[in-house]
């Protein structure tokens, strides 16, 4: 007997199989507690901060389901940590610049693709995903969808945000002769944790 998915199961393997193959890590999680245990997996995959330095600086937001959470106290079990809530700084540029890892939610994500995206407001912004070494993006199962259409459909409506970009997997790019190099553009290793709460 064949077992069918239903559309959110089948979206959410297929982005996990798509993100993957593009470069990134995975991991899913049910609950708090699991996702808690998720970002510790994630902190020690992704984040890899001079030992020699004091101080290893996160920025971070997230989505509104997670936002309870303590992300600092959570962040600082793993050492010298400083987390930075975005917002919580008028420079959070500079902030992202020194960070060991950027953490994000995201709008929504695309299974086709294996992509995230991810927009800028008066609470997100884009340069956690941008300017550290590493970005943990978490992605709500719910806000999984099967294309990008379906994921600007959402959007149909509501103002437009100032910025907008669709990520998938690390930053790449290749000279005329086909070396690929990663992390030059952007973070060079990328992470999702795939969430239900």
């Amino acid at each position: 007997m064949t077992s069918t998915l239903c559309p959110d199961e089948a979206n959410v393997r297929e982005f996990s199989q798509r993100w993957t193959k593009a470069g990134g890590m995975v991991w899913e999680a049910c609950g708090y507690d699991a996702i808690i245990k998720a970002v510790e997996q994630a902190w020690y995959q992704l984040a890899i901060p001079d030992p020699s330095v004091s101080v290893w600086p996160v920025i971070y937001w997230v989505n509104p389901e997670l936002q309870h959470i303590e992300w600092s106290q959570i962040l600082q079990q793993y050492g010298p940590v400083k987390a930075w809530e975005w917002g919580s700084r008028e420079d959070m540029r500079q902030v992202a610049t020194t960070a060991v890892l950027g953490i994000t939610g995201c709008a929504w994500a695309v299974a086709v693709t294996g992509s995230v995206a991810l927009y800028a407001s008066e609470t997100t912004g884009l340069w956690p995903s941008i300017l550290p070494p590493a970005h943990l993006v978490l992605v709500a199962r719910q806000r999984i969808v099967r294309t990008v259409a379906e994921g600007l459909r959402q959007m149909a409506g509501a103002p437009l945000p100032p910025l907008f970009k669709i990520v998938t997997g690390p930053s790449m790019t290749a000279d005329i002769e086909g070396t690929l190099v990663i992390g030059v553009h952007g973070p060079g290793r990328v992470g999702a944790i795939v969430y239900d709460v």
